[in-house]
């Protein structure tokens, strides 16, 4: 039998290699198939307007003692005690105050730079407010001043036409009149015979010169005549300048056609003085001699109007480019300059607030009501922040938890917070930072601090050394367009969401899909949308730019198939992988 499909595929090589192939594609059809088609899916949500809390996050224990050494936070001299050992407080007594002097000269010289500023951007509005008119006075009266060079120029070669066509008759006569010598004989072969026989050469080489000459200004004269009889004072500033360049050409090739001739005329009257002698100057030279002497003054006057005209026109089309120039500079840099003055401005009341802020400072405050357990300086001595100035027993449960150096940098005194025990479980108090260790602790290279947290109320069940979880608000922001972190991605140097194609209207039937199934599959790929971002949550974000409310967003991308649901996030997420829930801004 096996001898016997061996002699068939033998004799029918091609059918079977064809047979065999066409079933190794099916094999990988049925097999790549079986693996099921991946398809994404999309859970959408919309832009919301809320409130965004920003908290940082400690562990650590209920103080065994609850009494606190109350620093000050500044450096200076003693100037008032205003307790002693025993006495009981409220929080927010004054225990020691420190000499104000640089203090009180930060706030003047904050105001003064405040004050200051405020006069530039008042100054600049000043200046802005009217240096807008005045570049649009200027761009008016450069478009004045062009408009009138131009009609100067019309003005200028309508004179020159006054003159040009009697000039031209003028010149042509000189050459080919017949008045020189007999009535049938052309000027310029008279001017030949007046030659003695030395000169007859150069008579000719100067005669074909000026003829040349005046064919190139005559034929120059006829087109620019045309042109000028085309054209009016209301034709287009193209045109005019056209008809002055023209008819500046006209000017100077007739001006050098008459010198040429000027040139005829006295070699001439020089030839015949010299050998001649006898013989009168034909009254027809002498005629030729004194027409030539108007004609040059005509064309010289012409010829300097006209190149005026011109440099008048080219000065003032640059004056109205200036002037353009620098209104729509103006219009593009006083936005940004207002602006440099309004931050300048911001910038020096933050610095005003900061000198407020740190006077403060220099008034050392109970913490929290309690009972003076030791004072430690007196009036006249040097107070730092390494100094414990007043020790106060208090009356309230004494939480310490433990922050990096990068947490740290942001608990202020009286921010509040929220504790929770892992012994009582469903109770949660509410206390205010009442300590912040000035100095760190340097362990195994990591900077820690220690953090006093003044509980708000007392439970008989919370005991000292019961571990306790801190949640520290440092920032919170109300009616703010906020998303969740999820939908964030980043790229390069800038953050997105994804946003469906679609339009709003299905978009919005699309989330209400969305809402009710664990996604959706679009009908496109959802488009990036850049954004900047805010205040961060441990859940959410606030937008400041890229997004309005009630857009419609991605939120998480699901690719599923037969064989496996994973979760694909194909960019980086806005949250580094592990270690907590730390945001752009650091807070988490």
């Amino acid at each position: 039998m096996i001898q016997k499909i061996k002699k068939i595929i033998s004799k029918h090589k091609v059918i079977s290699a064809v047979s065999a192939l066409v079933v190794i594609v099916i094999i990988y059809l049925l097999v790549r198939g079986s693996g099921g088609t991946a398809a994404s899916q999309y859970v959408l949500a919309s832009v919301q307007k809320g409130t965004i809390i920003s908290s940082i996050s400690g562990s650590g224990q209920i103080s065994a003692s609850n009494q606190v050494d109350v620093k000050p936070k500044v450096s200076g001299d003693v100037v008032y005690v205003g307790v002693k050992n025993g006495q009981a407080v409220r929080a927010g007594t004054l225990l020691v105050q420190l000499n104000t002097q640089d203090a009180l000269k930060a706030i003047r010289d904050a105001e003064i730079s405040l004050e200051n500023a405020q006069i530039s951007l008042q100054k600049t509005k000043l200046s802005q407010s009217s240096s807008i008119p005045q570049l649009q006075d200027t761009i008016t009266n450069a478009q004045s001043n062009l408009g009138q060079a131009y009609q100067n120029g019309f003005n200028g070669v309508a004179n020159a036409f006054l003159d040009l066509p009697d000039i031209s008759t003028g010149i042509r006569g000189i050459l080919y009149d017949a008045k020189v010598g007999s009535s049938t004989q052309a000027n310029t072969g008279a001017y030949r015979d007046l030659m003695d026989q030395y000169s007859v050469f150069q008579m000719d080489v100067m005669i074909y010169q000026s003829a040349g000459n005046y064919q190139t200004a005559a034929a120059k004269f006829s087109a620019n005549f045309d042109n000028y009889k085309n054209t009016s004072r209301y034709s287009s500033p193209e045109q005019i300048i056209v008809l002055i360049n023209e008819t500046l050409e006209t000017v100077k090739l007739m001006a050098q056609t008459v010198k040429d001739e000027q040139n005829i005329l006295d070699t001439v009257v020089l030839s015949m003085k010299q050998y001649q002698t006898s013989r009168p100057i034909p009254s027809a030279i002498t005629q030729y001699q004194s027409d030539i002497a108007g004609y040059v003054s005509k064309l010289n006057s012409h010829i300097n109007t006209l190149a005026n005209i011109q440099n008048s026109i080219t000065s003032n089309q640059q004056n109205l480019a200036s002037a353009q120039r620098n209104f729509s500079n103006a219009q593009q840099s006083n936005p940004l300059d207002l602006a440099s003055q309004q931050i300048a401005v911001q910038q020096r009341q933050a610095v005003l607030q900061d000198a407020k802020d740190n006077l403060a400072n220099y008034y050392v405050r109970a913490p929290f009501a309690g009972t003076v357990a030791a004072v430690n300086i007196k009036r006249g001595d040097s107070a730092s922040g390494g100094t414990a100035a007043v020790t106060v027993i208090s009356n309230q449960r004494i939480a310490e938890i433990s922050l990096n150096e990068v947490d740290v940098a942001k608990i202020k005194i009286d921010q509040k917070v929220t504790l929770t025990f892992d012994a009582v479980e469903n109770l949660t108090i509410t206390g205010k930072v009442a300590d912040v260790d000035i100095i760190g602790a340097v362990s195994q290279g990591v900077v820690s601090y220690n953090i006093k947290i003044g509980l708000d109320a007392e439970d008989s069940r919370i005991k000292p050394g019961m571990s306790v979880s801190a949640s520290i608000i440092t920032d919170s922001k109300q009616n703010v367009l906020m998303v969740p972190l999820s939908a964030i991605k980043t790229s390069s140097d800038f953050s997105y969401v994804e946003m469906p194609s679609e339009a709003s209207s299905s978009a919005n039937e699309l989330l209400a899909q969305s809402a009710s199934s664990a996604g959706i599959v679009l009908d496109s790929q959802p488009k990036r949308q850049t954004i900047t971002v805010g205040l961060i949550s441990d859940s959410y974000a606030e937008i400041t730019d890229g997004l309005k409310e009630g857009d419609v967003i991605v939120t998480r991308t699901i690719t599923s198939s037969t064989a496996s649901t994973q979760s694909s996030t194909q960019n980086r997420s806005i949250l580094n992988a592990g270690g907590g829930t730390r945001g752009l801004n650091g807070s988490r």
